[in-house]
């Protein structure tokens, strides 16, 4: 089973949402697009990506959140745009999941832009997605507006869901795929921020520790990798980097990670890592675990 696992496509729109005047973020988001964010999410490269994912012929396409970067109307309109030939070229195997930038404000929230457009998302936060007789996608969300900060919070009872559904999943003896926006781990050399990290993510960590998922995916940080935690080393973590981002790193620079599966034991092979080159070819690489 082909997966191809994509995320960060942080679409954005210039246009400032006056009636929400008193949401600092707002305006520290203005002044971040205006000092550099979109020259750093060109335009340009968002058809290239999708275009890019469909061309994989995956079985699966994984999004890992942040359709959008402000939450506003125009932007998931471009979402719901573009996503639709990866429905179609997957025959409906889209699993995706929000990101913080979807839940940029309260007001947001409260208008229900993000369900109204996106109607492909899971209706609650854990979800669980059947891929085969021992295979499956559990999908939690974290996503949540704060006032300040890019953070997600894992709230009591959504993590005793994701608890419960895991433990199912033992007792039936099936393969999972964990999949989360926000990392509970990072590579050394890529620490997490406090302002940006998942609040709560030693709480992950243990559900992770206990019931060993074959993968655990997400984005959020913008850089890919393939990484077995000390604490965690039968998961292995992957992420997927941003699919639209301009960057001179190459495990920065726009991409996304392809690999097979096998249903019945969860072995993974030929895990790829495609960059694009800002023109018209994606490079494929090895991805190489980081352990």
């Amino acid at each position: 089973m082909k997966f191809v696992h994509f995320g960060d496509l942080h679409l954005w729109s210039p246009r400032m949402l006056w009636r929400e005047w008193y949401e600092p973020k707002r305006w520290l988001g203005r002044l971040n697009l205006t000092l550099g964010r979109a020259k750093k999410f060109p335009p340009g490269y968002r058809l290239p990506a999708i275009n890019a994912v469909t061309g994989e012929n995956a079985d699966v396409a994984l999004f890992t959140g942040d359709f959008t970067n402000f939450s506003l109307r125009e932007e998931f309109v471009m979402a719901a745009a573009l996503f639709e030939p990866v429905l179609e070229k997957t025959r409906g195997n889209l699993i995706a999941i929000p990101g913080n930038h979807d839940r940029y404000t309260r007001g947001s929230v409260e208008e229900g832009l993000l369900e109204h457009f996106l109607t492909f998302l899971p209706p609650e936060p854990v979800h669980v997605r059947k891929l085969g007789i021992r295979l499956s996608v559990v999908c939690v969300d974290h996503a949540v507006p704060l006032k300040f900060s890019s953070n997600g919070v894992i709230h009591d009872d959504v993590h005793q869901k994701l608890v419960d559904t895991l433990e199912k999943m033992r007792k039936t003896n099936q393969i999972v795929i964990l999949m989360g926006h926000f990392p509970y781990t990072t590579p050394p050399e890529h620490p997490e921020s406090r302002e940006h990290k998942l609040i709560g993510e030693e709480k992950l960590e243990a559900l992770v520790k206990e019931y060993k998922p074959a993968l655990y995916v997400h984005g959020h940080k913008h850089v890919r990798w393939a990484y077995r935690a000390p604490e965690t080393p039968e998961t292995l973590c992957l992420n997927c980097g941003s699919v639209a981002m301009k960057n001179p790193n190459p495990a920065k620079q726009a991409g996304y990670l392809t690999w097979d599966m096998d249903e019945n034991n969860g072995k993974i092979k030929n895990l790829t890592a495609k960059v694009y080159d800002g023109n018209s070819q994606w490079t494929a690489t090895p991805l190489l675990e980081d352990a």
